[in-house]
Order: structure tokens, then sequence, then C-alpha cells
């Protein structure tokens, strides 16, 4: 993704229409920096992120706006779907990829975080597993299949999700207004953690 930051006219107005009486005090031009970038999958809004570095450490808030209204990203299906709701939404086989990544950044799930992988280099704690599940993780790496489902007006993705310490195959639908279920789920590594290389005694 693709930052581009904002002029200070520019992250006034942002900063403006996001701040409320409850966290007025968080950010400021002074101290605050206002990005955003262009989401594929979207007609007409983007990403912005505000970022306040006055505190130690810094802290940063996402939102879906089109320059006028802006929808928090506060971790559940709400925000997305009332702006895919309002037909901002537009899916195709060669975005859907990139709208789950979103997706499963920014809403949270009861059973933990959920990474879609795309590249094998780039799944969380790669650099910590031993040389046997190291191999392991891009043996058995599919690359994730797309699937039009035409008269449905859906996608079916069949794609590795790392999940908890888990690698696990998955099927994946997504409706054209962006509703995501994950409807099979089949092992491909457990309990990951137990694969990391030992620590080197001293």
């Amino acid at each position: 993704m693709h930052w581009q930051r904002l002029d200070r006219d520019t992250s006034v107005k942002v900063i403006d229409s996001v701040k409320s009486d409850a966290n007025a005090g968080m950010f400021s031009a002074g101290t605050s920096e206002v990005k955003r970038a262009r989401a594929l999958f979207y007609k007409d809004y983007f990403i912005y992120q505000v970022t306040n570095f006055a505190s130690l450490p810094s802290f940063s808030f996402q939102y879906l706006s089109d320059g006028t209204f802006f929808h928090y990203l506060d971790g559940t299906e709400e925000p997305i779907h009332m702006v895919n709701d309002k037909g901002a939404l537009q899916l195709d086989r060669h975005n859907i990829l990139a709208y789950l990544d979103f997706y499963f950044a920014n809403v949270s799930f009861e059973e933990g975080d959920i990474t879609l992988i795309d590249n094998p280099n780039d799944m969380p704690i790669l650099d910590s597993l031993g040389p046997d599940a190291y191999d392991a993780v891009f043996r058995d790496h599919t690359p994730p299949l797309v699937h039009e489902n035409n008269g449905l007006d859906s996608f079916t993705i069949e794609s590795d999700l790392y999940n908890e310490g888990q690698l696990v195959r998955a099927k994946i639908e997504v409706s054209a207004k962006g509703r995501v279920l994950i409807k099979e789920q089949k092992m491909i590594m457990h309990e990951m953690v137990a694969m990391r290389a030992p620590e080197t005694m001293m």
C-alpha cells in the first residue's frame, strides 16, 4: 500500500473531521501526521491514517473516507460493511486478494488474528521457525486460487491462512458486498510455535 503524506491544510481538515469531544486532545496539526492510501477495491474512498507523535509510543487511527465522511476502523466489520453498502466497493478477480488482506488486517476475530498467505516469505514468525518447519512452509504452500461465481455474485478463494500458530488451507467466500465467510479449513501445519528452533544453551 502506497501512503501519501497530506499537506498541513488538508491534515487540519482531516483532524477536525475525526476528532470528537472525547478525543479532542489526542490530535493536533503540530504533533500529528496524516497520510492516505488508495485502496484498489474502493471507488472514491481512501484509507486515512492519523498518527500522534506526541505520545510515547506513538499511536495511529485509521479511517475509510471519501474526504467528507470518516468511518473509524475499530476492529469490527461494521465500518467496512457501511462503506461497502454505499456502493463504493468494486471487487474483481484482480483486487479480491487485496480486499481480503485489508479485511483480515482490520477485523478482529474471536479465534485471533488471521493473515492471508499470498507469499510465504511474508508469513508471521517465519524467521523464528526451525529448519524443518521453515522448509515445510514453502514445500506445502499453494498460491491462492480465485474462483468467480458467475450468477451467484460472489467469489470463492482457496488460500493458505495463518491463524494463532496454525497454518491452514481455507475456502473463503466473499460476496459482492464484501461479506467474508470462511467455510472450510484444512490443517497444513499444527502448533508451529512448538516447531521453532531450540534456544542455544549458554
